[in-house]
């Protein structure tokens, strides 16, 4: 394209840059795809609706533990014309990706006032950026999220009658419905909103901002307090999303602009472009950017590398682009777009991300830690797992309950288990996600079952949980008779239950110990027992095993060997 200039690009010519700029970039998303794990949170509830257990994690149980109801509406339609729910997300990502980068080439067609082309900076560094592709076929709503995001910038740069303001509102509405921190685009369409019908002193561009809000967000907000008894989901207060944390989220951002450090002078810039002469859009731009920023760093970041500052990065690039489109001299403005775009490839990758189970401050490079042959894996014992329990009560299955971690959302997705407790977190369980933040630490991963004797007893008491789908070592390194393994995935069992360990016992590639048998074994062994060992035996078992079983002549024979007093 050429520099800003009086004419408009011929229509056929753009149409046809535009598409072949977002044909590259869906090959370029699909170069590596992969799943991360807390997609599978949403593949879970949209197969339980389509099961016609409602909008819920288990059935019976009304609790919202994802944050993108749009993402799990689309994937559950996907799943009702029989696509397979993760291959849906990755194409659904991936188009969303494409569209971000048609978009922003389309806009550059236009020019920021529609006045002529400008060169298309931010079409191609978005196209250039790792991150961005890379989170396009992760399986979560990200991808859509920065489309919508995108979408809201561009109606919002220029927007001055209550149509432009109803369109950003629009594009606003979707971005808050695929993600709650979305809600902060829509109240800035309605700030600028506001300030241009006082300008104006005319209420059509306040009554456009505000009738997809209170048309379609409204009544989700009503639907959501009906359906599940709270205004958030459940996921805000499982994140302590309500807790300020910046020196973790400022690290976060320094973190994201170390590696794309073509953005620093950008973001540097925010403040000053902020106080832009009123009219050229870039004063709009660079609110929404600092804004944006400003509430990643108070709540934190995020736990996955690069994914809560994806959202303002076209933004950036667009002031960008603006900027390259106000210099001098056509050869100055090719330098610096070359430098813009060049950089944003050229980008630094931390080697200290990339290592599987290794995270700095606890933020990973999620795609290095899910490699597609170690998803596989996980997800081929999560379907051996269903075939070992049967799957669902409703199709002949053992009622088994069991809590889980990290990449274990796939191992329960894949089994179909009746009951799933989401252990770390407490994203699908409203006790947990309700517990008083004591510290921060791990931002995310602050709550869940371990971090109080109480937490830990009420899943094993009050969810009545039979399996730990992870190594618990505090059990299992002084009693490995409490450790399983399914084909190498190492689990704990804290409820012994007849039925539920038949189903598993002596199958190949299981390695479990038969729970009365050993306890037989251990009985009827000669010599004097140790009784520290013995205490350790049986307050275990007391928990694991006694509580739930009916065997007093073991129990008693076993108490027996305790040390009196």
């Amino acid at each position: 394209m050429t520099a800003a200039g009086p004419g408009r690009a011929d229509g056929r010519w753009a149409i046809t840059a535009v598409l072949l700029l977002a044909a590259v970039a869906l090959r370029w998303a699909w170069f590596d795809p992969w799943l991360c794990d807390d997609a599978f949170v949403s593949f879970r509830y949209a197969e339980q609706w389509l099961a016609g257990h409602g909008l819920v994690f288990n059935p019976g149980e009304r609790v919202e533990g994802y944050s993108n109801p749009l993402w799990v509406w689309l994937l559950a339609a996907c799943g009702w014309f029989g696509a397979d729910l993760p291959g849906a997300a990755q194409v659904l990502g991936a188009l969303s990706f494409a569209a971000t980068v048609g978009l922003l080439g389309w806009a550059a067609c236009r020019g920021p006032a529609g006045r002529g082309a400008v060169l298309p900076v931010a079409a191609l560094a978005v196209l250039g950026h790792h991150h961005l592709s890379d989170f396009a076929t992760c399986g979560l709503e990200t991808s859509a999220f920065v489309l919508a995001t995108t979408g809201t910038a561009l109606a919002l740069r220029r927007a001055a009658s209550g149509r432009d303001f109803l369109g950003a509102a629009l594009w606003a509405v979707v971005a808050a419905l695929l993600r709650p921190d979305g809600a902060l685009w829509l109240g800035l369409v309605g700030w600028f909103a506001l300030g241009a019908s006082l300008r104006q002193r005319r209420v059509g561009a306040a009554f456009g901002a505000a009738l997809p809000g209170l048309g379609l967000f409204l009544p989700f907000l009503l639907w959501r307090h009906a359906y599940y008894g709270d205004w958030l989901p459940n996921t805000f207060y499982a994140k302590s999303a309500s807790d300020p944390y910046p020196g973790q989220g400022w690290f976060y951002v320094q973190l994201f602009l170390g590696s794309y450090w073509v953005l620093w002078p950008i973001a540097a810039l925010l403040p000053v472009l902020c106080c832009w002469r009123r009219g050229t859009g870039r004063e709009r731009l660079a609110l929404m950017a600092l804004a944006y920023l400003g509430f990643v760093v108070w709540v934190g970041g995020d736990f996955m590398f690069a994914r809560f500052c994806l959202p303002v990065v076209p933004i950036l690039y667009l002031l960008a682009e603006d900027l390259v489109a106000q210099l001098p001299g056509k050869g100055a403005r090719w330098l610096t777009a070359a430098v813009v775009v060049g950089g944003t490839f050229a980008w630094h990758e931390r080697s200290d991300l990339g290592v599987v189970g290794q995270t700095v401050r606890g933020i990973a490079d999620e795609h290095a830690q899910y490699p597609r042959a170690r998803t596989e894996a996980i997800r081929k014992v999560g379907r051996r797992l269903g075939t070992l329990l049967g799957g669902p009560v409703a199709t002949g299955g053992v009622p088994v309950r069991v809590a889980f971690s990290g990449t274990q959302a796939m191992l329960v997705y894949e089994a179909k288990v009746d009951y799933a407790l989401e252990a770390v977190t407490g994203l699908t369980d409203r006790h947990l996600a309700r517990q008083v933040l004591v510290e921060r630490g791990h931002v995310g991963h602050e709550k869940g079952i371990f971090r109080s004797a109480a937490a830990t007893d009420y899943a094993l008491t009050t969810q009545r949980v039979h399996l730990f789908l992870f190594d618990w070592p505090e059990l299992t390194a002084a009693l490995p008779f409490l450790r399983l393994s399914i084909d190498g995935t190492a689990c704990t069992v804290v409820r012994w239950d007849p039925a539920v360990m038949a189903r598993l016992l002596g199958q190949p590639g299981v390695e479990a110990t038969d729970l009365p048998a050993w306890l037989d074994a251990y009985l009827a062994a000669p010599g004097q027992r140790p009784p520290a060992e013995v205490a350790g035996v049986w307050q275990a078992l007391e928990r694991v095993y006694f509580r739930w079983v009916e065997d007093p002549a073991r129990r008693e024979r076993l108490r027996a060997l305790l040390p009196k007093g």
